[in-house]
């Protein structure tokens, strides 16, 4: 008698080493090709305005009109190549589509958001406080290490809304999570891909010192796991991705009124 089909409903089985290496595949491919594409831009930005001589108009280029694209581009370039991973997780059947949740909340989820960002502010303040304590101060984002104008936190706010919070769940909690979940069972996937979503964070915070980085990722280890709780709980991937874009937007902010 042949054994039947599996059910498309049910979680692709994988041993622990293969979600572990596939979960830092998902996080490395992302990343490599935005890297290289950078470089590559800036390689070609380098021999231009050298081969014209305007060493000033490359550097006013640099920390003009460049910044600001580079805001912007680098979380649509990010975005394109996790949408084409999710793509190809769905095609091979490492992850099933419908798993990921995407639908609008319901007023029940919107007010677990809500609490969300809140309980997130807290405990940011929390960690920051305690390292404080122990003598190590965690160190600033490095978008926040210069006083800049009102408007640029605003667009940091509406990238964070708009591209940062649904990108980078997409990838952690939709793709990773997803992924290795059937090998860890769903808390072991909230704190492995919450370690994973801290470790890639870490070039951005080595601002002042690895220490006061290592500080700032415990900040933000802390928050990956609130969200990926929250996923776990209520399996919507839109909800955590306004909780996310809710959160860094309040987080540049109130760079204003400091």
């Amino acid at each position: 008698m042949s054994t039947p089909p599996a059910s498309s409903d049910q979680a692709p089985s994988r041993s622990g080493i293969v979600a572990a290496l596939g979960s830092i595949g998902f996080v490395v491919v992302p990343f490599a090709v935005v890297f290289a594409i950078a470089f590559a831009v800036m390689i070609a930005l380098v021999v231009a305005f050298g081969l014209s001589g305007d060493i000033d108009g490359f550097e006013n280029f640099l920390t003009g009109e460049f910044e600001i694209i580079a805001l912007v581009a680098e979380p649509v370039l990010f975005g394109a190549v996790t949408a084409g991973l999710a793509a190809l997780s769905f095609s091979q059947g490492w992850i099933r589509k419908r798993a990921l949740g995407i639908e609008l909340p319901t007023p029940k989820e919107l007010l677990v958001g809500a609490g969300s960002v809140v309980a997130l502010l807290g405990i940011a303040i929390i960690v920051g406080f305690i390292t404080e304590q122990l003598g190590v101060p965690s160190s600033e984002h490095s978008l926040l290490t210069e006083e800049r104008a009102v408007g640029y936190y605003v667009l940091l706010a509406v990238i964070s809304i708009l591209l940062i919070g649904p990108v980078e769940e997409l990838l952690f909690r939709g793709l990773i999570q997803n992924y290795v979940r059937p090998a860890f069972g769903s808390a072991g996937a909230v704190v492995w891909t919450s370690i994973l979503f801290a470790a890639i964070h870490l070039p951005v915070y080595l601002t002042i010192g690895f220490s006061s980085a290592i500080a700032s990722l415990a900040a933000v280890f802390a928050l990956s796991l609130v969200m990926g709780g929250v996923y776990e709980k209520y399996r919507n991937l839109v909800l955590v991705m306004l909780i996310h874009g809710v959160y860094n937007a309040v987080v540049f902010l109130s760079q204003i009124l400091v």
